[in-house]
């Protein structure tokens, strides 16, 4: 049985120390996912060639994880946690209601096809695991669930998000992977405690520049979208450390991304970039870098000052052979793949 208390968990797996991008179903359905708390700008580890990050909800460990209905009304002043996943619900179920401590719910991998009005009433929830289900939309009634961090949406059919999304102002762990969102709304740029937010494998072609007023995120994920650039406001992420874009249309990028102090890992493999910005280099904790399958034809000089560098992807671009030679010259002291 999952353990809800870790339910929003990051897995970036590595062959040798960085490999390339996964696809879109290997990352859904065959990572080997585990738990480890990792803080804030924390380095990551190769030991076991693989790194893993979770943010868990507050207040709520130690506390028994009831895994049926029948269990937790028996004892419905008890129930913090409840994990209903993977029990072929078509609905959420009426008696929840009435468990008024409920902190913590798991409605993961059901076939539920809509969110009920009554859920806010659950004013103590700061947890929702609800991917994997059957729903379509978000209704407004959702908004009022303020004491939400950690939300769950990814692996289901929602095409658009509440215009006023930014009303969940407490949320720190936001997932909407796997599903069929076109555009973000502008208002995302009020969740400003966001510490991670994951929104891979959509159809986004555009990305709100208040995503830069996200000042708490740590970890962001857009890859497997139609993004053609970055916001400018990216550099303002003062805080970002992992930084996914893999598989988009992205040809260029900011000279603002340079501004990213603490950015340690950053996947901007298969899109069609040509030219790095020349204050590249200021990436000074950048360790692990892939931009594999882009068209590349140089690198700015300030790359070879790179001393943090641990991991270098650019397999598929388009770089002389000159460029090639000064890379293995510069850093063969660590994998280098061309």
């Amino acid at each position: 049985m999952k353990t809800l208390i870790l339910f929003l968990t990051i897995a970036v797996l590595f062959q040798g120390c960085l490999e390339p991008s996964k696809t879109k179903t290997e990352k859904t359905e065959t990572d080997n996912i585990g738990f480890a708390i990792v803080d804030d700008n924390g380095a990551f580890s190769h030991s076991d060639n693989s790194v893993t990050m979770s943010v868990a909800p507050k207040n709520i460990k130690g506390h028994k994880v009831f895994s049926t209905l029948a269990e937790a009304i028996k004892s419905p002043k008890e129930v913090v946690i409840l994990d209903l996943s993977s029990q072929s619900l078509t609905q959420v179920p009426e008696e929840i209601k009435m468990f008024s401590n409920l902190k913590s719910l798991d409605l993961s991998f059901n076939a539920i096809k809509n969110i009920p009005d009554w859920l806010p009433e659950l004013d103590s929830l700061i947890a929702l695991d609800l991917q994997s289900n059957d729903l379509s939309s978000i209704p407004m009634s959702f908004l009022k669930m303020e004491n939400l961090t950690h939300l769950n949406l990814g692996m289901n059919k929602i095409a658009t998000l509440p215009t006023n999304i930014g009303n969940l102002r407490n949320l720190v762990v936001f997932t909407c992977t796997n599903n069929k969102l076109k555009e973000l709304p502008t208002s995302i740029g009020q969740l400003k405690n966001l510490y991670h937010l994951e929104i891979y494998s959509n159809e986004l072609s555009t990305l709100p520049e208040t995503i830069g007023n996200c000042a708490g995120l740590v970890h962001l994920n857009f890859s497997y979208n139609k993004i053609s650039k970055l916001p400018s406001t990216i550099g303002n992420l003062h805080k970002l450390t992992w930084l996914y874009f893999d598989e988009n249309s992205i040809s260029a990028l900011p000279d603002s991304l340079a501004e990213l102090s603490n950015l340690t890992y950053l996947g901007m493999s298969d899109n069609k970039i040509e030219t790095l910005p020349a204050n590249f280099g200021n990436l000074k904790k950048l360790h692990g870098f892939a931009m594999n399958n882009n068209k590349l034809k140089d690198l700015p000089d300030s790359f070879f000052t790179m001393k943090a560098l641990g991991d270098i992807h650019l397999e598929n671009n388009a770089l002389p052979v000159k460029t090639k030679s000064k890379l293995e010259k510069e850093f063969k002291g660590i994998p280098l793949y061309l």
